[in-house]
């Protein structure tokens, strides 16, 4: 009989002790929710916000913002340790519809908006891309630690998209290039021409995305961006 009242008692003790851990985690999540939630409307001023969600982002906890102010969206993520931005984004609707027919402004013309942007970034691939039926230039840049991303609309240069994140550490090694990058795909499909090529991120990894064509066949190859392994090759019949 003692033992099973000690038994009771100690898991009574145990169920205590987890109500209070719980209750402690949950009042910590909340006040750096808090904390992010200010910081957001500090940093857009006079912005609503729409969503608050608490996330694990490469092993760390981070609180994501997202607000509307006037047709403009806005995308902020901050770490929970520090309640430091390591994510912006914001983004414009593209209705050009009326102005397709028009000839698209020149790609070096929007380069240079891009390095004037972005002072002192380097640009790792520009390319011209067709969304929703809009054409639209995705540029993307690097600067120290930061990787920005900018999409601009094709036929009158304005910019509709503009986004930075912070690069995580093991991410902060020299890229291969562009042009590097290209002569890797070209050899793994000889005598293929591409058709399209994006940087990008793969579950944290920066990546060269590569899309090539040869008579009947299609190529999709990812490269690493740092050490210029293939880690993903595709051949298929064209459909």
């Amino acid at each position: 009989m003692k033992k099973n009242l000690i038994t009771k008692a100690g898991i009574l003790c145990l169920v205590s002790s987890l109500s209070l851990l719980m209750l402690s985690s949950t009042a910590v999540a909340g006040a750096n929710t808090d904390k992010a939630s200010k910081a957001a409307r500090k940093k857009v001023p006079g912005a609503s916000i729409t969503e608050v969600e608490t996330d694990i982002d490469d092993g760390e906890a981070v609180v994501e913002i997202s607000l509307i102010k006037k047709n403009k969206k806005y995308s902020l993520k901050y770490r929970q340790s520090d309640n430091k931005l390591i994510e912006y984004e914001w983004e414009l609707p593209n209705t050009s519809y009326s102005i397709q027919s028009k000839k698209n402004v020149s790609l070096s013309g929007i380069k240079k908006k891009a390095r004037k942007l972005v002072k002192g970034s380097k640009i790792i691939s520009a390319r011209l891309s067709v969304d929703d039926g809009l054409s639209e230039y995705k540029v993307s840049l690097k600067k120290g630690k930061r990787q920005y991303k900018l999409v601009y609309n094709a036929k009158n240069g304005k910019l509709l998209e503009y986004e930075w994140k912070q690069l995580a550490s093991s991410s902060q090694s020299v890229y291969i290039g562009e042009s590097k990058a290209r002569n890797i795909a070209l050899k793994k499909a000889p005598g293929a021409s591409i058709t399209k090529f994006e940087f990008d991120r793969d579950d944290e990894t920066a990546v060269y995305e590569v899309e090539l064509r040869k008579g009947i066949y299609e190529y999709e190859i990812k490269i690493n961006a740092v050490t210029g392994a293939v880690i993903e090759f595709e051949k298929d019949i064209e459909d």
